[in-house]
C-alpha cells in the first residue's frame, strides 16, 4: 500500500520516527552518496518530514546538505524540552541538532543513545567504541575502548540494561560491553 513517497536527492541511509510527545509524526531520512571521481565525495542530507498517514501526507518541512550519513537517532523519549538527532557522518562527525538549536564535535561512525537519553554510543572506523554525552551544548567523550580489529557497524545500547553496549563489526562476532 503506498501511502506516500517523495524524492531524496541521494541514497537513502537511514530513516526515523521521533517518538517524543507532540513530534510522533516527525520522520527524518538521511541520505549517503559516493560521488567517484580524481577527488571522491561522500554527500548527504538530511530531510523532516511531517507525516499523516490518514490522510496520505508527506510534507517536507526542513532539508539540510551535510556530508554522507552513516547513521541518524533520535534522543529517547522525555529526555529533552525538545527532540535531539544524532547524525554519524562521513567527515569523522558526531553531530547533533536539536529542531531550534545545534552543537557538533569529531567523532565518526554509528551512533545509538541510551535509554536515559544522557549519553550517545558511537563506533569508530578503527574498530574502537566511545560513550559521549552532551553537557552545556558541548559532547564529551566519557570513555571509550577498543572493542574490535575492524571498523565497527553497529552499536546499541541494551534498552532494560542501559549500562550494556552491544557492538558489531566487519569479519568478527558481536560483543557485549558493560558501560
Amino acid at each position: 500500500m503506498d501511502v506516500a513517497h517523495c524524492y531524496l536527492e541521494g541514497n537513502a541511509e537511514v530513516v526515523e520516527f521521533c517518538l517524543h510527545d507532540g513530534y510522533q509524526q516527525v520522520l527524518a531520512a538521511s541520505t549517503y552518496t559516493l560521488q567517484e571521481g580524481e577527488q571522491p565525495i561522500r554527500a548527504g542530507s538530511i530531510s523532516l518530514f511531517d507525516v499523516n498517514a490518514e490522510k496520505g501526507n508527506l510534507e517536507l518541512f526542513h532539508r539540510m546538505d551535510t556530508a554522507g550519513i552513516f547513521d541518524i537517532k533520535w534522543s529517547t523519549v522525555g529526555s529533552n524540552v525538545s527532540p535531539l538527532l544524532a547524525q554519524a557522518d562521513a567527515d569523522g562527525y558526531l553531530r547533533i541538532y536539536s529542531l531550534e538549536t545545534d552543537a557538533q564535535s569529531c567523532f565518526h561512525h554509528c551512533n545509538d543513545s541510551n535509554p536515559t537519553a544522557t549519553s550517545v554510543s558511537v563506533g569508530l572506523s578503527d574498530g574502537s567504541v566511545s560513550i559521549t554525552t552532551l553537557a552545556e551544548s558541548k559532547i564529551e567523550k566519557l570513555q571509550g575502548w577498543k572493542a574490535h580489529d575492524f571498523e565497527l557497524w553497529t552499536t546499541c545500547f541494551d534498552i532494560h540494561q542501559p549500562q550494556l553496549v552491544y557492538t558489531g563489526s566487519d569479519l568478527q562476532s558481536s560483543s557485549i560491553y558493560v558501560n
